[in-house]
């Protein structure tokens, strides 16, 4: 049985200045409260908190049964700090950087870049292509984890520091004698982004620092294309999946990078049709991995090895295919700054949709808002929450 919680809105100051639901006006054994912001069970009475407690959990923006799972989504992928400068055409050219791409670096190699580029503004940010969709994700609300391997250095501290302030349970054993991955992100006036990736301590990401139990406690595990470019972290990829399957955990998979799916495509197509019950693509990615330039027809064929996937065409919109069926969301219109963390934002809003069980429509139209906000700023990452953002495009749909 579920019955729903009817509640009346009231605003107390808390943390974000959350809204709060309070006063309810009916009561049952097995109980839905919808839409809940996390952490508001704080305003009951401490002789109640402890055996509600016990009855419900909070799931996002939810506080649900106890049999639920405590977790949205479990990411696992590149704990990288990404340090964003900007830069012009001629200085890309100059380094001899191929515009629009992700290449891995050595460490000489990117210090060289660095040393071009001098002391010129630039902004830190922990990033990740996974790590921007669940903090994404924290950001509207939702409970989330991740998995990723840092080393025990400044940089680790500054991403493990940034991940506590969003409430984002992190897992992993920070490695001795490394340094935490660094990715420069080089933006030219066009909002077009060149990385070159030292990799470091990420690189290292083992069997060891994915949490069974996370996995157990979660709706969906989301995993990045990026992981496949390593022996060991491609190998810790499969053993996260093998655990998803295992305890009945939904995955999600992002094929990241063009690059990525023309050169690792057996392990690709191995995850897409074996393990992924929902795939993330840009139509560059989507078109290397189906030889189509369509992103329909893409669709049409990556649906074949997966049931569900998401196309997404920049400024054109993009294509879901959930249950069965297409559905395509325009974009919304904005004058781009940095296109970095676009596509992982968009994710962010598709699995917080989904996880709320948002019609597959409205979960893509809050992934298409929350990449149209980061794509007009510099960095992959919002200020603040996307709460209201939320509640305008969902409404009182999800449940």
């Amino acid at each position: 049985m579920r019955v729903v919680l009817n509640f009346t809105w009231a605003y107390i100051p808390g943390k974000q200045g959350q809204l709060r639901r309070l006063l309810p006006v009916a009561v049952s054994a097995t109980v839905v409260v919808q839409r809940f912001v996390a952490g508001t069970m704080n305003w009951l009475p401490d002789a109640y908190r402890s055996p509600c407690r016990k009855l419900w959990h909070v799931q996002g923006n939810h506080i649900m049964a106890g049999s639920g799972r405590r977790y949205m989504v479990y990411g696992i992928g590149n704990g990288i700090v990404d340090k964003q400068v900007k830069i012009t055409d001629s200085e890309l050219e100059d380094l001899r950087l191929s515009k629009g791409f992700m290449e891995l670096a050595e460490q000489a190699e990117q210090a060289r870049i660095l040393a071009y580029l001098g002391n010129r503004d630039s902004e830190l940010h922990a990033g990740g292509s996974a790590a921007n969709t669940v903090a994404g994700m924290a950001q509207m609300g939702g409970t989330v984890a991740y998995a990723c391997s840092l080393a025990a250095d400044e940089l680790g501290r500054h991403y493990a520091d940034d991940f506590t302030r969003l409430g984002i349970r992190l897992t992993g054993k920070p490695k001795p004698h490394e340094q935490t991955g660094l990715c420069l992100v080089l933006v030219t006036p066009d909002g077009e982004r060149t990385m070159k990736t030292y990799l470091g301590a990420s690189a290292q990401l083992s069997h060891d620092d994915i949490d069974e139990e996370v996995i157990a406690q979660s709706h969906w595990v989301y995993l990045e294309g990026y992981l496949l470019a390593g022996e060991a972290t491609r190998a810790a990829s499969f053993h996260a999946l093998e655990l998803a399957r295992k305890h009945s955990t939904k995955i999600a998979y992002s094929f990241s990078d063009g690059f990525l799916v023309a050169n690792f495509s057996e392990p690709l197509k191995q995850i897409v049709t074996g393990y992924a019950d929902l795939v993330f693509a840009n139509e560059l990615e989507a078109a290397a991995y189906t030889g189509s330039r369509d992103p329909q027809t893409s669709l049409q064929a990556i649906v074949r090895d997966c049931r569900n996937a998401c196309v997404t065409c920049s400024e054109n919109g993009s294509y879901i295919h959930y249950n069965g069926e297409t559905q395509y969301v325009p974009a919304f219109a904005v004058q781009p700054v940095d296109l970095t963390g676009a596509g992982d934002m968009y994710a962010a809003g598709v699995l917080y949709g989904l996880s709320m069980h948002a019609a597959p429509e409205r979960a893509a139209q809050l992934g298409a808002c929350a990449a149209s906000y980061v794509v007009s700023q510099m960095g992959a990452r919002l200020a603040g929450n996307l709460l209201e953002t939320v509640r305008d495009i969902l409404g009182t749909e999800a449940s």
